[in-house]
């Protein structure tokens, strides 16, 4: 039987792109309470944050695709060197 901790970490695995969406709505809303705070919301500056928030989020799923592919690989090799 599964523990919480793994079950959510499995779900995350299997649906990666949920987790791609939940880490741009986490960073879009830090970003706007830190202009909150400082009083800078205009209109620009949610086109801002939402910006910088597209280009860190992309940043983030270029990375995680990349390190899917290369563990997939080591799997591979891996499994060929056992033989």
């Amino acid at each position: 039987m599964m523990n919480p901790v793994e079950k959510k970490k499995s779900f995350f695995e299997n649906h990666p792109k949920v987790c791609y969406a939940l880490y741009a709505v986490l960073l879009f809303a830090f970003n706007l309470f830190l202009r909150w705070k400082d009083r800078e919301l205009s209109a620009d500056e949610y086109f801002i944050s939402a910006i910088n928030t597209l280009i860190l989020t992309a940043g983030f799923v270029w990375g995680d695709r990349y390190r899917r592919k290369n563990l997939v690989n080591q799997k591979k090799i891996e499994e060929y060197l056992k033989k």
